[in-house]
């Protein structure tokens, strides 16, 4: 085009490949997309759909030209990763995917401002980048197959025209795509970046175009941990039926909503199918694991301790194989010190101010009571609660004495019932602090009573008379959790600790 210099090729997709480019007139570095599989129309309608558009979370054309009979956009080149690639390599979290959805919607509320549908909304579609000026992170790109309101048709009747895995139902009948179905796609995108596995796509197109349409199973079945208003609006995004479904705007305002009771330290699920690639967070995990067996390992044999080695194992595996990061497997442990001063109801404050996933609460919370008796058993760290006989000395050396003195009382049902007490206490009090500090805090005060008053039941009660010290834990966690929510209230500008920055245009 007399200004363009082709420097790499950077991608390729349905519509043609795509060029880094330097623009010598204005010098600026560019992308250039080559559109090789569609007609001169259809390129037309693609510049027409993006020229209409002007936002932050769209990718911007600047100009259309044509070379040895292939059309040529040149547009904004973005610096970062497609979703389905960032999710992959484990550079998103729960609340990232809730911002960029979140970005996403205001893409679209523009675009269908102005009379365009996108038709093909999906996570290669989606760019994830470091946060710009305004605190955004995404951009829509590749209009390549959007309708314009208003402009004829360019394809026959029947002819669908989209990914197929990710089309609403009426768009796969080719029918008539409206917002609607943009919505629709949209919820799959992120439906499958919080969810780790598409609830639409088989194996081949047939078995997919098979499920188009059929009830896609709830979000909650996959992810119960997610608040349920955000459950709730991606399952209606997911209707049928296109009248059935939410509008943009009312999309958006629950991601925001809903955005800070989310977890922005762990990666987000790894698709499925993913092999031979391990992320960074789950990196982590793995290398506790190989720590703490080598630990282990060396404890049962060089050091002659087999039944310390038996209690360390029992109370350490199950959380750092399930608990999102692996230093969490150590919070239990802070029930033995807490327990040993009668207030052994404040371990659960502790794991549901830093935990944030409900089932992970349950299994750290749960783990607190075997932690605690367990060393007040062999550690003689706090009463025993009448659940078991006092222990010889020299248990750590016995694995018999192990098994019989200590673990099997841990097994016992009051040993049991405090392992529900304190498990189901701490999933109340996580979902208590996402409530509005005042209300937390009332909350947070019955709570406590309540938690005092189970534990008097189990075994002779003795973890249950200190409530000052429950009710103080428990009014602190509420002022960190709304201290916590003030500061990020405001986007913070920073990258994604773990993307490998890639370049993207539509």
């Amino acid at each position: 085009m007399g200004r363009f210099r082709i420097e790499e090729r950077i991608g390729s997709g349905g519509m043609g490949t795509v060029y880094r480019a330097f623009d010598e007139r204005l010098q600026r570095a560019v992308a250039v997309k080559e559109i090789e599989t569609a007609g001169a129309e259809r390129v037309l309608r693609e510049a027409q759909a993006a020229a209409r558009l002007n936002h932050p979370a769209i990718v911007t054309l600047y100009e259309l030209g044509e070379r040895d009979g292939h059309a040529l956009l040149v547009s904004e080149l973005v610096e970062g990763q497609t979703l389905d690639r960032a999710s992959r390599d484990g550079a998103v979290s729960d609340r990232d995917v809730a911002r960029i959805g979140s970005d996403l919607c205001e893409a679209l509320a523009h675009a269908h401002g102005r009379g365009v549908v996108h038709r093909d909304v999906k996570p290669q579609n989606a760019i994830v980048r470091p946060f710009d000026a305004s605190g955004r992170r995404a951009k829509l790109m590749d209009f390549g197959i959007a309708a314009v309101a208003g402009a004829p048709a360019l394809t026959v009747t029947g002819e669908v025209v989209g990914t197929l895995a990710y089309m609403a139902p009426e768009q796969a009948e080719g029918e008539l795509a409206g917002p609607e179905a943009d919505v629709y796609s949209l919820a799959l995108t992120l439906y499958e970046a919080w969810a780790g596995e598409h609830p639409v796509a088989c194996r081949t197109p047939a078995q997919t175009a098979r499920r188009i349409g059929q009830l896609v199973p709830s979000l909650a079945e996959l992810r119960p941990d997610l608040p349920a208003p955000l459950v709730t609006q991606i399952d209606a995004c997911l209707d049928a039926d296109p009248r059935n479904r939410p509008s943009l705007d009312r999309v958006q305002r629950v991601l925001d909503r809903t955005a800070l009771e989310l977890d922005d330290e762990c990666a987000v699920p790894s698709p499925e199918g993913d092999e031979g690639f391990v992320p960074p967070r789950s990196m982590a995990r793995v290398l506790a694991l190989v720590a703490a067996g080598v630990g282990l390992a060396a404890l049962a044999g060089p050091v002659g301790a087999p039944g310390a080695a038996a209690i360390a194992a029992l109370l350490l595996l199950p959380a750092l194989v399930l608990a999102a990061h692996p230093a969490h497997a150590l919070l239990p442990l802070a029930a033995i010190p807490l327990g040993a001063i009668g207030a052994l109801a404040a371990a659960p404050v502790l794991i549901a101010l830093i935990v944030e996933r409900t089932r992970q609460r349950l299994l750290l919370g749960g783990l607190c009571f075997s932690a605690y008796l367990a060393g007040a058993i062999g550690l003689g760290a706090g009463t025993r609660l009448d659940i078991a006989p006092s222990v010889p000395d020299g248990w750590q050396h016995s694995a018999q004495l192990t098994l019989t003195d200590v673990v099997v009382p841990l097994f016992e049902p009051a040993a049991l019932l405090g392992v529900a007490v304190l498990a189901s206490a701490t999933a109340v009090l996580g979902l208590l602090l996402r409530a509005h500090p005042a209300l937390a805090l009332v909350g947070a005060m019955v709570w406590s009573a309540a938690v005092a008053g189970a534990l008097e039941v189990v075994g002779n009660g003795a973890q249950g008379p200190n409530v000052s010290v429950v009710v103080a834990a428990a009014g602190v966690a509420v002022a960190i959790e709304a201290a916590r929510r003030q500061r990020q209230r405001a986007p913070r500008p920073q990258p994604l600790a773990s993307a490998r920055p890639a370049l993207h245009s539509g």
